[in-house]
């Protein structure tokens, strides 16, 4: 199987260089990231200068650092690193932090990248592990994390990856429809964690900009999550692994 990576975080993110890792056993995988980081850009394309990719060594496949949105970077990873041909799969991630809500969902690069394989046809996963809010805030600041709070964040991604592929697996229409899996893993998964299938609860944001000295930078306040039974925010909240399913196909019903 033929799998294009991408992501929104950049390059140093330790969940891309895991993803570059765990993915291996699946299939023949390359990699495509924005040379800078992306988030919140939605499924954005740049239309106007021109865009450069750069080949980078030191990564167990094939990668590159584009230019662009992560939207960009699946399109051109889709229809030029294959020779040809298009990749049989897209895996956006694994993005620092939850992609769950609508309002999010709408405003993540993650997610906007695998819209960007729907449109081209081809079935995606957006894959997103929560972090505890204050490991969230040091990697905002500082593009770090602690070693030990890394290794423990890895094993249990690890875990969850492992079940949640064996979940999609097991959809008839995995390899074959259009459509996102879009994936949230907790922080702290619960004793009897489980992966179940969500839908996109109404979970919305107020407003994202705090004056400071210089003007307005971005920040907002931890939403309410909608208390609907069977919301993505309430599965994670839960402490399990919600997977909903994104077809952009109905929009248009």
């Amino acid at each position: 199987m033929k799998i294009l990576l991408t992501n929104d975080d950049s390059l140093d993110s330790p969940l891309f260089l895991f993803a570059v890792d765990y993915f291996q056993v699946m299939g023949d995988v390359k990699a495509v990231v924005p040379a800078e980081e992306q988030s919140w850009k939605g499924k954005a394309m740049t239309r106007f200068g021109t865009r450069h990719v750069e080949p980078l060594d030191g990564f167990a496949c094939e990668t590159y650092a584009f230019s662009g949105t992560p939207a960009d970077c699946a399109n051109f990873g889709i229809y030029h690193l294959f020779d040809g041909d298009k990749p049989d799969l897209v895996i956006s991630g694994v993005n620092m932090g939850s992609n769950s809500g609508l309002s999010f969902t709408l405003s993540s690069g993650t997610v906007g990248a695998a819209l960007e394989a729907n449109i081209a046809g081809l079935p995606a996963v957006a894959l997103s592990q929560v972090l505890p809010r204050q490991v969230f805030r040091q990697w905002v600041e500082d593009r770090a994390m602690q070693p030990d709070v890394l290794e423990l964040l890895l094993e249990d991604c690890r875990a969850m990856l492992q079940r949640v592929f064996a979940f999609l697996n097991g959809q008839t229409d995995f390899l074959s429809d259009p459509v996102t899996w879009n994936v949230n893993m907790p922080a702290e998964p619960s004793d009897d964690w489980r992966v179940i299938q969500t839908v996109l609860g109404h979970t919305f944001y107020t407003s994202c900009f705090e004056a400071s000295e210089d003007g307005y930078y971005h920040n907002i306040d931890q939403p309410e999550v909608e208390d609907r039974v069977g919301t993505d925010g309430m599965v994670l909240r839960e402490g399990h692994v919600s997977v909903t399913r994104l077809d952009i196909r109905t929009l248009g019903q």
